[in-house]
């Protein structure tokens, strides 16, 4: 399974009221799924692309990368910063509470 994020173009595969393939930009990533605005498709599809309202959710699976967005690189040490100064707010802000 690819690594999406939002701003990925991406092609997905026919299903409903459309029928032939499509491809779009991602605007939210989900467990499995994405949802996909609809950029480019055939026109015989427009209808079922309005009644989607330009937006599909498809499975992970049945989407295809075309282009990525850039990425940034997770450090993991700065993640366990981050979680040890959550930690840290959390105890302070159970303290005041007493």
């Amino acid at each position: 399974m690819a690594d999406f994020e939002i701003g990925d173009i991406v092609k997905a595969k026919k299903f409903g009221p459309l029928e032939h393939d499509f491809s779009g930009v991602i605007e939210k990533v989900y467990t499995n799924s994405v949802m996909i605005s609809i950029q480019d498709f055939d026109p015989s599809d427009k209808s079922g692309v309005n009644e989607l309202n330009g937006r599909a959710v498809v499975r992970q699976k049945d989407a295809k990368m075309i282009k990525a967005v850039p990425r940034e690189e997770k450090n993991d040490e700065e993640t366990d910063e981050e979680k040890s100064s959550k930690k840290k707010t959390k105890k302070s802000s159970k303290s005041d509470d007493k």
